[in-house]
């Protein structure tokens, strides 16, 4: 799991404080951290790390200033705190959104671009890691790209907490002032009770990120409830470290210096044998954290110590100052910089190491001329500062809206007609239509025609094109039953499965509302239908609300006694019984074919012995490339989207029918609707097959009713 941050109050913001060049060094060593993670994976495994100590000295700097500010004044201003905020914050953050906006629309697949337009607007909200989390958690979203501003996430949390700190400060003083508070005992009194609230979100926020990171990962890595406590640590550290006073000079010097030794070496650490396999933040956020806390703690007040020496030096100082241009810049400079050339060609050394140049040159040119600019002169009237925010809203929505046509007009229109069986007179394709036109469209890839006006389903919303569950969406918890088909028909069809099965159910509803069945479609997306254990993909544990609904689905078919139980299913990582370990795809793929063959043969054995008949419908191709962003990368032509099925989803899909077979299930193998001579064309006649990599679009499901359903041997009543 990779992280991003934002950079927090910088010199200008510090000039109210005792102005302390190691907190610049943190920076540039947070910095660092997150880009090295970045630019050479694999390298520096924990380097993500980053992020906590930022968020640390976030805490620290702005609860130094506004504590600074109440004594000073016995009051906060929330409009002036807000607007120092949008004059460091927003400026840069809009100018890499735009950009980024523009060069996706101008250089990515179209298709691609349309979300990080959406990923835009999410994040000049700051609401980025709600959206992240929300994608993070799409089983439909798994395995695409990461977005070039999946970063904001970072700005989001913070700004997400100092929507409440404050408030909560404010409301502290208002209190205090009530009772008849004022001067050196207010500030006295306003400190202590600032200490007791932020002890207790410390505490209260590092339960529900360890709670949280257990029970949903991805959420607990976006959560601003999972992080406060970060941002937290570093209000105490102002709380303790009293601006302005001497309150650390009973600390020795040699314990300072043990102490900041110690905060480096634990960051140090943290980076090196943490990885992305960590359940993170919860208690492993800790390390980090702490390790900030004592470089902020034991470099404040007396003399400076070895280790802030050396977070003074004028390189790191530097680094600092750009390191909030730095986060911002490196990571749509690394995304864009892999979907343009290619993941392989861009980790290059060479190529890499430009892309790194470009980065540094990216946050010299913001600092000097975005950053710097926004925080001096008018802009620092009240008034200028906070018409930032609305301004750059504006901005952002206009460009988005813009992209969105720009889009909508290169995705539509033209008057290439369909492909069509009889533009190949002279080849012997069959007398089945459906067949036939696959083999047509091959033809027609392989010649390298153009693509067909008019595509079904639309390229615009191609990735929304997922089949309708309406009140039966199990992954919700629901155990509701709704009949589609032919509601009351006396005939019923189950279908049974994960993501493949929901893919196929369009097919099963038309089938039953042209033949007079009802159809229930018991699925749950990322549940394989399997007699093995399924894991969690983000944990690694059992999945049980997948084992609870397969328990469910199966009790649901023998009360229902169908007359015909479909099942499709896709492959996923499980217990191997013999073993009690977790195997998947990309372990020994034999040994995870016998597991998936065992399991298939467990559950066709339940499923025969309830329904009169049982058909498993397998062997979709799993393609390299999404069709959607084939088809929406500069100007293809049919062939460049046409692909080889994946030779491992065909073994996968023939054990499943093989296991079927072994337990007197009927099979049908629905290859020859997608591919022939090896080839599988993202557009069979004017129809998009797949709206991903291995989903077959509503549409397309419903165009294969009719071969189907005589594959299936079904027949008017």
């Amino acid at each position: 799991m990779s992280a991003e941050a934002a950079v927090e109050p910088d010199r200008e913001q510090q000039k109210q404080l005792p102005f302390r060049l190691d907190i610049q060094g943190i920076r540039a060593l947070a910095v660092l951290l997150v880009i090295v993670n970045h630019f050479v994976p694999g390298r520096l495994s924990g380097g993500f790390i980053g992020v906590d100590v930022f968020f640390v000295v976030s805490g620290f700097l702005i609860t130094s200033l506004l504590v600074k500010e109440a004594g000073r004044s016995d009051r906060i201003s929330l409009a002036g705190f807000y607007a120092r905020r949008a004059r460091r914050i927003i400026p840069a953050a809009t100018v890499v959104i735009l950009v980024t906006v523009v060069v996706s629309l101008w250089k990515l697949p179209l298709l691609r671009a349309q979300d990080i337009l959406t990923d835009g607007v999410w994040s000049a909200f700051f609401g980025a890691n709600i959206h992240m989390a929300n994608v993070g958690t799409d089983y439909f979203a798994q395995g695409q790209p990461p977005s070039p501003l999946r970063h904001y996430w970072s700005l989001a949390v913070e700004e997400q907490f100092y929507l409440v700190w404050p408030l909560l400060l404010i409301v502290c003083l208002a209190l205090l002032r009530r009772r008849g508070h004022a001067g050196a005992e207010l500030d006295r009194r306003f400190r202590r009770t600032a200490w007791i609230v932020i002890t207790v979100a410390i505490v209260a926020s590092l339960a529900w990120s360890v709670h949280t990171t257990y029970a949903s990962p991805v959420t607990a890595y976006y959560s601003t409830f999972a992080r406060a406590y970060e941002l937290g640590a570093g209000a105490a550290c102002a709380l303790l470290l009293r601006p302005g006073t001497a309150s650390l000079a009973r600390l020795p010097q040699r314990g300072r210096e043990a102490l900041t030794a110690a905060g480096l070496l634990v960051i140090a650490g943290s980076a090196v044998l943490l990885s992305e396999s960590t359940a993170f933040p919860g208690l492993w956020a800790l390390l980090p954290v702490v390790g900030t806390v004592a470089l902020i703690v034991g470099g404040g007040g007396g003399e400076p110590t070895a280790v802030g020496r050396l977070l003074s030096l004028k390189p790191a100082t530097v680094i600092g100052d750009w390191s909030y241009s730095l986060y911002l810049w490196h990571w749509p400079v690394i995304v864009l910089g892999r979907g343009i050339l290619g993941r392989d060609d861009f980790n290059s050394p060479p190529v890499a190491a430009t892309a790194l140049v470009l980065t540094f040159v990216l946050a010299w040119a913001s600092y000097r001329f975005v950053e710097n600019p926004f925080r001096r002169g008018t802009w620092r009237r009240l008034p200028m500062s906070l018409a930032i925010y609305p301004v750059s809203i504006a901005t952002v929505l206009v460009t988005v809206v813009a992209g969105h046509q720009y889009v909508e007009h290169e995705l539509t229109g033209g008057n290439t007609p369909p492909i069509s069986v009889e533009e190949f007179p002279g080849q012997n394709l069959g007398g089945d239509q459906y067949v036939a036109l696959v083999k047509a469209s091959v033809l027609a890839a392989q010649e390298g025609r153009d693509v067909p006006s008019g595509l079904v389903p639309g390229l615009v919303d191609l990735r929304e094109q997922t089949a309708s569950l309406g009140d039966c969406d199990y992954r919700t918890g629901t155990q509701e039953l709704c009949p589609l088909g032919t509601p009351g028909a006396e005939r019923r069809i189950v279908v049974l499965g994960d993501s493949y099965a929901r893919a196929l159910s369009p097919a099963i509803e038309k089938i039953g509302e042209e033949h007079d069945y009802e159809v229930y479609v018991l699925v749950y997306s990322g549940c394989q239908a399997t007699g093995a254990q399924q894991v969690e993909r983000a944990t690694g544990r059992v999945w049980q609300d997948c084992e609870d609904f397969k328990d469910f689905a199966v009790d649901t078919i023998d009360d229902l006694q169908p007359d015909l139980t479909i099942v499709a299913s896709s492959v996923g990582k499980v217990l191997n019984p013999a073993t009690g370990d977790v195997i998947g795809p990309s372990d020994d793929f034999d040994e995870f074919l016998g597991v998936l063959d065992q399991g298939w043969r467990d559950l066709f054995g339940e499923l025969t012995a309830v329904s009169d008949r049982v058909v498993a419908v397998g062997n979709t191709p799993r393609l390299k490339t999404e069709a959607g962003v084939c088809l929406t990368k500069d100007d293809p032509d049919l062939g460049d989207c046409a692909f080889p099925p994946g030779s491992r989803s065909e073994r996968s899909a023939k054990t499943l029918l093989a296991a079927a077979k072994a337990e007197g299930a009927e099979t049908v193998n629905a290859k020859k609707w997608f591919c022939a001579d090896g080839l599988c064309p993202a557009v069979v006649g004017n129809f998009i097959t797949m709206r991903d990599t291995e989903h077959m679009t509503p549409d397309y499901a419903r165009w294969l009713a009719t071969p189907l359903a005589e594959a299936l041997d079904i027949r008017d009543s």
